[in-house]
């Protein structure tokens, strides 16, 4: 087992005991030992062979033997005795957000409920409201929800893919009868959101492959689709399709199961290759960058545009710090920041009005720009621009006003109440904000949570007019339950002159990664280099922000 399939395993255990274990602390000490694992160093068969275990931060006398089992034997009787108390489908029950582990647990011990379909009656029947900590209130929305649910069977986010797809490639890598393999489908091409995992697969004898990978094990419930494909499910419900050809017919494999559908129809005929670029050149096509395969229109472009890679960036806005409702210090932000290479980084805490984040009073800013001063001086020579993740209130005013938003470098502004609002109101309440000359950044602009909530709605284009109008910067956010500006309207952005910069709405050091989620959707709507604010130097960077904020100070002071 590899670090990432034994720390998933402690995070299943971890669900099934909040299932039915009053005691919190044992599911935290899983979840920590999950986590300790995946950001370990050491080769940990290693360290199970050195009985040097329990030296890992995070690993107990009680879990360290479950992890030295899942190393030896690849299995835990421990998680095979918590399946056996529950039903196979009974953490379907999670996608109701009103239903939380417990609440699944208390519906199985006193209803015996197990799957969306006997949760669904035993609500119509009114069973739910009569158990306690339930009520009439949770069923009815629990029947709202349910429909929902059940058009979400087999989707994930984008980095559950990721991560399911290259355990299982680096599985399959080791398995002798296979020559390569790589991961294809919706995943490759960076689709926020997928259905299933494709993995192509080169070998000689495919027979003779496909057998090892049934006798190993790779995934669960495997079935034969066709003499060169096979479909099983990875963790329980990710549905997952390995596509076998022999090696020289591999890039032409690559590329077809690489999809969609429309592109690979309009390429033609594939001939015979060993890898995909091999397959374009012999067709005289010049290479489409796997994002941009979602239709056919890349291939008739003349021009291929070089795509942003994460190395473009020179550093990120939109950090927060446990000033508000970050995981990390100052220090620690910005020290993670200096170690990515960053020219700069900007720190941005939530403002006053946003108290379910623990937003900064005025007398709280002291403090924080205070010990920003003293941190920025041992993290040179990184740049630190002192920001705020400002709240767009309910009338499109900006949270702070212009006696307190001369203080910082950059705005971010972002709406984070009333996502109900009809289309005209929300329209006015953003075009307001962005009338403000203080406002920097736009944030996440619908703000969707992919797979749990719908964006609020607005007209789009008017915005995009008004920011470009206003010189007002939309972010791409790069956290994976985000993902926008949603790279369909990014060309749309562009074309009529907005500005864009990749930002990680990052609360924690590791959550820095998520501008690397953001280069997916930027790649994906055909951005390169140049299109993106926060790839520009330092100097330059400073000198924009600095002669906006002057400006939005005299404009003011103007109108006053």
């Amino acid at each position: 087992m590899d670090k990432w399939t034994i720390a998933r395993t402690l995070d299943e255990i971890a669900k099934y005991i909040e299932l039915s274990d009053p005691n919190p602390f044992r599911v935290r000490a899983f979840e920590k030992a999950a986590r300790a694992i995946e950001k370990l160093d050491q080769d940990i068969e290693q360290l199970v062979r050195d009985d040097q275990l329990l030296t890992v931060p995070g690993i107990g006398k009680a879990i360290g033997p479950i992890v030295s089992e899942l190393v030896t034997t690849g299995g835990s009787r421990y998680l095979e005795e918590l399946r056996e108390q529950y039903p196979p489908g009974i953490f379907e029950l999670l996608r109701i957000p009103t239903l939380g582990l417990k609440k699944i647990g208390i519906l199985h011990a006193t209803l015996g409920i197990s799957n969306l379909e006997e949760l669904e009656a035993a609500a119509h029947d009114g069973r739910i409201a009569k158990l306690k900590g339930f009520g009439a209130k949770t069923q009815e929305k629990i029947l709202e929800n349910i429909a929902t649910a059940k058009s979400r069977t087999s989707q994930f986010l984008l980095p559950v893919g990721i991560e399911t797809g290259e355990s299982i490639r680096e599985q399959l890598a080791a398995i002798d009868e296979i020559s390569d393999a790589e991961v294809t489908g919706s995943v490759r091409r960076r689709l926020e959101v997928v259905r299933n995992v494709n993995i192509a697969i080169a070998a000689k004898d495919p027979e003779r492959a496909i057998a090892a990978i049934r006798k190993r094990g790779v995934i669960d419930r495997i079935e034969e689709v066709d003499e060169l494909t096979l479909r099983g499910v990875a963790r329980d419900e990710i549905e997952v399709l390995l596509h076998l050809s022999k090696p020289d017919d591999f890039g032409a494999t690559v590329l077809r199961t690489t999809g969609s559908k429309e592109f690979v129809e309009a390429f033609g005929k594939l001939p015979k290759a060993k890898t995909e670029h091999d397959v374009f050149e012999r067709a005289a096509v010049p290479f489409v960058d796997p994002e941009l395969r979602e239709d056919a229109s890349a291939l008739a472009k003349k021009k291929r545009v070089k795509l942003i890679e994460p190395t473009d960036l020179r550093g990120t806005f939109h950090i927060h710090t446990t000033f508000s409702d970050g995981r990390n210090s100052v220090l620690e932000m910005l020290s993670a920041a200096r170690d990515r290479g960053w020219e700069y980084a900007g720190l941005s805490d939530h403002s006053k009005n946003a108290f379910y984040a623990r937003g900064l009073t005025e007398e709280d800013l002291k403090r924080q720009h205070a010990e920003i001063r003293t941190q920025e001086k041992v993290v040179e020579p990184m740049r630190v621009f002192r920001g705020t993740e400002a709240d767009i209130l309910n009338d499109g005013a900006i949270d702070y006003g212009h006696k307190t938003l001369p203080m910082f470098d950059f705005v971010v502004a972002s709406v984070h109440s009333r996502f109900g609002m009809e289309k005209d109101e929300m329209t006015a309440r953003l075009l307001r904000a962005l009338d403000d000359p203080f406002v920097t950044f736009l944030g996440h602009l619908t703000g969707r949570l992919l797979l749990s909530r719908q964006g609020y709605t607005f007209d789009f284009d008017k915005i995009l007019d008004r920011a470009a109008e206003r010189g007002v910067i939309i972010e791409i956010n790069g956290s994976p339950r985000r993902l926008e500006l949603d790279w369909r309207q990014i060309r749309r952005a562009v074309d009529r002159g907005v500005v864009l910069s990749i930002h990680p709405d990052a609360h924690s050091t590791r959550e820095l990664t998520y501008v690397i989620s953001g280069t997916w959707v930027a790649r994906k709507g055909g951005l390169s280099a140049k299109h993106l604010f926060n790839t520009r130097p330092v100097d330059e960077v400073a000198e924009y922000l600095a002669e906006r904020r002057k400006k939005a100070i005299h404009k003011t002071k103007g109108a006053a």
